[in-house]
């Protein structure tokens, strides 16, 4: 037969325990609980009584535990925490509201973080969490409020807003640049390293056919699964970089890389807002409000 779980102690002697262990001291455990400091003693009792185990061994003006209470402190510690964190943010009305965001790492790390103390100037109640993702949710905003995704736009049964309308540029850094120039010819780049991303619609082979040169298939030295990763390759001279507007912006703007050809792609793909479909909270709004409002000041640097 199998036996009955013992049920668990008194939520007031775990409590008592937990303070008088922590602090090592029932004096302070009282002044912490805003009991009397025979309350805490008595509490105590009756956990030991409760796990019939001694938990403390009491000398004068000192608290010492036994092997099996510096056990058990650490796991109480933690559920009592952890308790509290999820309390608050669930129901707490005097805590700051938590708007989970999730985005892709390029856009997190190059847009978002350089302006996010703004968003926080102007909505002090508000405090963000992060979510870095390579790929975008295909059917639902999962452990989000809300998503801001580098795609094509074709998401089911969520509100999506198109945010950026983006062109292909060919970047590369200063020194590749002065070494081998191009000067807008399209043959001199065919013959030079190319890096690219991963999961991208358009490709160098759109890129050469627009500018004439049919039958060659680029062989990339270099696939990257963010833009992150392919825009620093370029900053560190590897090679061509094919990319796009929004992505590579920060960077043209720092002087890290230029544009290495005159000739610009439109691009199929976009960053888009991706919300549940569902009334949205006031902390939803203020952010999509604001990132809109980012997003028009800045057009100029990176729409069509």
């Amino acid at each position: 037969m199998k036996s009955r779980r013992k049920p668990l102690p008194p939520l007031n002697a775990l409590k008592a325990f937990e303070a008088a262990a922590r602090l090592r001291s029932l004096t302070r455990a009282a002044e912490e609980l805003h009991v009397t400091q025979g309350a805490i003693s008595q509490q105590v009792k009756l956990l030991e009584e409760y796990l019939d185990a001694q938990l403390f061994v009491r000398k004068p003006r000192k608290l010492e535990l036994t092997d099996a209470a510096q056990a058990y402190l650490p796991l109480l510690t933690e559920a009592f925490s952890t308790l509290q964190a999820g309390t608050n943010q669930l129901f707490a009305t005097d805590q700051r509201a938590l708007l989970n965001v999730k985005c892709g790492s390029s856009f997190m790390q190059r847009w978002l973080m350089p302006r996010l103390a703004d968003f926080y100037r102007q909505h002090p109640g508000i405090n963000i969490r992060l979510m870095s993702s390579v790929w975008p949710s295909q059917d639902e905003v999962e452990t989000a409020d809300l998503e801001i995704s580098n795609g094509f736009g074709d998401w089911r049964g969520m509100q999506v807003e198109r945010l950026t309308r983006e062109r292909w540029l060919l970047v590369a850094s200063p020194d590749f640049l002065a070494r081998y120039s191009i000067h807008d010819d399209a043959v001199r780049a065919q013959q030079l390293p190319l890096i690219s991303t991963v999961g991208e619609q358009e490709h160098w082979v759109q890129w050469f056919r627009s500018q004439g040169v049919l039958g060659f298939y680029p062989q990339p030295v270099l696939e990257c699964d963010t833009s992150t990763a392919s825009i620093d390759a370029a900053c560190h001279h590897v090679g061509l970089l094919m990319c796009r507007s929004f992505s590579v912006a920060p960077v043209l703007a720092s002087g890290q890389l230029q544009q290495a050809h005159s000739f610009t792609l439109p691009a199929s793909g976009a960053h888009y807002l991706v919300l549940p479909n569902k009334p949205s909270a006031p902390k939803v709004t203020a952010f999509s409000q604001w990132l809109k409002g980012q997003m028009a000041q800045e057009e100029q640097f990176f729409g069509a």
